[in-house]
């Protein structure tokens, strides 16, 4: 009897102790590793945890948690996504360095500029740009906390030096923890560029006013003084008047075209274009041209010449300066050719003359505006200057490109490819 009343004492104890293991014991631990899975980032085993109120409350709090924690990390990679997406459209160079210019944050952009591989990161903003000026606005925005705003020039391997705009921003001002600045690069070297020719085109477009200009004075104030001039005299003064007008006049209407040419809203009216009909009309309105300068002319065109679209107007004027050109650098009893010749898809229109030719310096340069390959000429043998960069222009608006070739003694050819379909757009 008593070891029936042992065994079943013993019974209940382990009852008991299965009791409590099961609402005390168990689900804690369950708990703990649900946190610690948690912790670990690593799926839990199970949320639901049974025997206990406390830690089934426990249980569903962790499992919000771990909810919650999901949804900032997906919004902390959505940001970052988002911030690197932003960093990556920037068109100019950033880096974020700290008070001590160690540099914390840098964009594709800033890496393009400073020739920097992906793999770097880290270092001094003085490190990165080697560029002492640089690191000087850094220092100056940081310490007066007050933007800063200046000028470097760049070159990496040899390649042509660039003109970069640099603005410092500071932050942090009132915590020193997080003090530091956001410096950004901006390529300002096409700018710059373009200043330039506008300057210089003023100034040629002055240089080339004044001539005429001052002769049309100093004749007016002759007739002026002097109104009695024998006849002969006064023929001759008319007649240096009259050239120079016609000088004047085609510099205005030069300088006009190009303006209009290089307009944002310039427009190509196009149609197919019948070319042997075109050169031949051209080559007939200049036959008085060719005269007077004792020059022959020549045109040469194949049977199967294909019919680009093209502005006709447009294309006209580009072979009249291209004429011209030749004319003003022929000598008399020369030849002048014009010629077309199918170009795979496109057609190349060329013109040769016989003259004095153009060296080598020279050559890669006659398509700007006012360059002269002849220093010395003058007058109206020199034109505008304008004609070959009318050409060029004219050739860029339908697609197409310029080219030149010329030795010394022998003349120069100026050809011009046009595609014999124009891309979508341009007119």
């Amino acid at each position: 009897m008593g070891w029936i009343a042992f065994y079943a004492l013993v019974a209940v104890g382990l009852i008991v102790a299965l009791a409590v293991w099961r609402k005390w014991i168990a689900p804690w631990k369950d708990a703990r590793e649900l946190a610690d899975a948690i912790v670990e980032k690593r799926p839990p085993r199970k949320f639901l945890i049974s025997g206990n109120p406390e830690a089934r409350h426990v249980g569903l709090a962790l499992e919000t948690l771990l909810d919650r924690r999901g949804d900032l990390e997906k919004r902390a990679r959505e940001s970052e996504s988002s911030a690197q997406t932003i960093l990556g459209a920037m068109p100019d160079g950033l880096a974020v360095i700290d008070e001590r210019r160690n540099v914390q944050l840098i964009n594709p952009e800033f890496r393009r500029i400073f020739g920097l591989a992906e793999k770097v990161s880290g270092g001094t903003l003085l490190e990165l740009v080697h560029n002492a000026s640089a690191d000087r606005l850094a220092v100056e925005a940081i310490r007066q906390q007050e933007p800063q705003r200046g000028s470097i020039e760049i070159s990496r391997g040899g390649t042509e030096s660039r003109e970069m705009e640099v603005t410092a921003v500071p932050f942090g001002e009132n915590s020193a923890e997080t003090k530091g600045a956001v410096i950004l690069f901006r390529d300002v070297t096409h700018f710059r560029k373009v200043e330039k020719m506008r300057r210089d085109f003023v100034a040629n477009v002055s240089h080339e006013l004044r001539t005429p200009l001052s002769i049309f004075r100093g004749y007016l104030e002759t007739l002026l003084d002097d109104p009695h001039q024998p006849p002969g005299e006064l023929l001759r003064i008319l007649e240096v008047m009259e050239r120079h007008s016609n000088r004047l006049n085609a510099l205005v209407e030069d300088v006009l075209s190009l303006a209009r040419l290089e307009s944002p809203g310039m427009e190509l009216t196009l149609s197919e274009v019948d070319l042997p009909e075109l050169l031949h009309s051209i080559m007939r309105d200049w036959e008085k041209r060719f005269a007077a300068k004792q020059l022959k002319s020549h045109l040469n065109f194949p049977g199967n010449l294909p019919r680009p679209r093209a502005d006709e107007t447009r294309l006209q004027e580009l072979i009249y300066n291209l004429l011209d050109n030749a004319v003003k650098y022929s000598k008399p009893g020369g030849t002048i050719f014009l010629r077309a010749e199918p170009a795979g898809d496109s057609v190349r229109i060329s013109v040769t003359d016989q003259g004095s030719g153009i060296s080598p310096n020279d050559l890669p340069r006659i398509f700007e505006r006012f360059y002269r390959a002849d220093k010395s000429r003058s007058g109206e043998q020199s034109g505008t200057g304008l004609g070959l960069s009318i050409v060029k222009h004219i050739a860029q608006l339908h697609g197409g490109t310029v080219e030149a070739s010329s030795e010394l003694g022998n003349g120069t050819t100026i050809s011009v490819v046009l595609p014999v379909r124009v891309a979508a757009g341009s007119g």
